[in-house]
């Protein structure tokens, strides 16, 4: 089935953006309206809209992100939107659920867990083939890529853990239980560890990937759903969506004592250039937030139900 674009005016901006290059630019999958909006990161500005099959639900993008990819649960399909040509940008069917999503740096591989089947599919990125399938636990949500190591980390919500897949194999080698409720995770690879928000049961759990172990946990409450890491300002950045704030937690013993409020629900969060952007489902716009003063900046409306993000452009795509 071909991706096209309704707006003429939505192909003419993301054209002239190709242009002049992505390397500000936020993509954020609004599901309610089924659209991805692109955000001028350097103006805080909405830049251009595509539309999406329906209800999309998790972003992923590869190498300097010029090509992304949106999963959609109720259709099993899963789009591949190229910012650089909009108009060869298509879906294709994978079946199933697919919700949670990953791509390999050359953008050549897709990491697709099934929400209903409790799998993780090896999806070629140009056909949609399944290469292979490894099972997980219940509902798997997050997915994180350490290619480094030859793992892929899955959450499984309904089933308390995350799944250590070696990539290579397609191998599930290691159910490491964590809280209740575990749905997005972020992975800090040059400390070696990966951070779990665990939604019910209010914490975010440390695992160190070496010894493949929690080896910490800090309460949040107020339903932890989206998970950042700042690196530059060595913390953790939490959404906390039944409080419509974003807590700071500091890589220096885990320890948390800042909150930031932003809109409605927020779901997810993405840090670049010492600033966090929030995505707030019920109020339908980003928060922007300055790390460095610990404080909310301006909120920016993006559309109907913003859900999931990913930075993408020319030379680089994430921070």
């Amino acid at each position: 089935m071909p991706f096209v674009l309704r707006s003429a005016a939505a192909l003419v901006l993301l054209v002239l953006s190709a242009t002049f290059g992505y390397s500000q630019d936020l993509f954020v999958v609004c599901q309610d309206e089924s659209t991805l909006v692109r955000v001028d990161m350097s103006r805080n500005e909405v830049a251009g809209r595509i539309d999406l099959p329906p209800k999309p639900a998790m972003i992923a993008s590869a190498g300097d992100g010029r090509i992304l990819f949106v999963t959609h649960p109720e259709s099993g399909q899963v789009s591949r939107v190229d910012t650089s040509a909009p108009g060869t940008s298509r879906n294709f069917s994978i079946g199933g659920m697919p919700f949670g999503i990953a791509v390999s740096e050359d953008g050549r591989v897709l990491y697709v867990g099934d929400w209903k089947a409790n799998i993780v599919r090896k999806i070629d990125a140009e056909t949609g083939v399944t290469l292979a399938q490894t099972k997980v636990g219940r509902e798997p949500t997050g997915i994180a890529l350490d290619a480094l190591r030859d793992r892929l980390f899955v959450a499984n919500r309904e089933s308390r853990s995350v799944t250590e897949i070696e990539i290579s194999s397609m191998k599930a080698i290691k159910d490491i239980e964590v809280g209740d409720g575990p749905y997005a995770l972020t992975l800090d690879g040059s400390n070696n560890r990966l951070f779990v928000a665990d939604a019910r049961s209010g914490d975010v759990a440390v695992i160190d990937t070496l010894s493949e172990a929690v080896v910490a946990k800090v309460p949040v409450d107020g339903a932890p759903y989206g998970i950042a890491v700042d690196s530059v300002g060595a913390r953790i950045v939490v959404t906390r969506q039944h409080r419509d704030e974003v807590a700071i937690i500091d890589f220096d013993g885990y320890h948390w004592d800042v909150n930031i409020k932003v809109g409605r629900f927020p779901e997810a969060v993405v840090v670049a250039k010492g600033k966090a952007y929030v995505a707030n489902w019920f109020s339908g716009d980003l928060s922007i937030l300055d790390l460095s003063g610990e404080r909310h900046v301006t909120t920016l409306k993006v559309g109907e139900g913003p859900r999931s993000m990913a930075m993408a452009g020319r030379g680089g795509a994430h921070e």
